[in-house]
């Protein structure tokens, strides 16, 4: 932080947070990363089905109400958890800024606001994504069970906090816990990193301001 302004690391942190809100959970990341199938590849039955699924998954103005929702209260849950996660990490960016709290709750104000209508934006193609990926992954007969699960009561109630789960400040507290761990075998990774690509030319230097 430079005259009372935030950092441009600080900004690009809330930034990234926020948008991690639209990307798939965590744990649906780690699958292997395959091509995406062409159009006429996927059955239009089972692309039906899939459809079906996501309109519940993915409800209209979903993104909208999690910004202005969810994000202040994740934001908050990081921040109390900042001390788990890097002990004495809160008191030593206030004593850099003195405005740091009400700094962080402006940020995040703002980002919520500004955030929301963007990601609402993105909710078409997601979930024509999201249609795509299911009906390639499931059978036609896993989709019509999944199907009919989603439209039971239980079905919808648990759809409509799917995405929502995944920034509750349980499950983020939980996250920021691991922190320290994976900063200590940060170092280690980053060894075998610089020794897998020893024999590569240096990456290129970025142009403009640096951080």
């Amino acid at each position: 932080m430079t005259d009372g302004k935030p950092s441009r690391r600080g900004v690009k942190r809330i930034a990234l947070v926020a948008a991690l809100l639209a990307a798939p959970p965590a744990a649906a990341q780690t699958a292997p990363v395959t091509p995406p199938a062409a159009p006429e590849t996927i059955d239009p039955g089972r692309l039906a089905l899939a459809g079906r699924i996501v309109r519940v998954l993915v409800p209209d103005g979903v993104y909208l109400r999690l910004m202005r929702d969810r994000f202040p209260a994740m934001m908050d849950a990081m921040m109390a958890n900042m001390d788990t996660a890097i002990p004495g990490g809160r008191d030593r960016a206030r004593t850099a800024d003195p405005a740091f709290d009400e700094r962080m709750r402006i940020m995040a104000r703002v980002m919520s606001e500004e955030m929301g209508p963007l990601m609402s934006r993105m909710e078409p193609s997601l979930r024509t994504g999201m249609a795509r990926a299911l009906a390639r992954r499931f059978t036609t007969q896993q989709l019509t069970d999944l199907a009919a699960f989603y439209a039971t009561p239980s079905g919808t109630a648990f759809g409509e906090q799917f995405l929502s789960l995944f920034v509750d400040p349980d499950i983020m507290g939980e996250m920021m816990k691991m922190t320290p761990t994976m900063m200590q075998e940060m170092p280690r990774i980053m060894k075998k990193v610089e020794a897998a690509t020893a024999h590569l030319p240096p990456p290129p230097q970025p142009k403009g301001e640096t951080e």
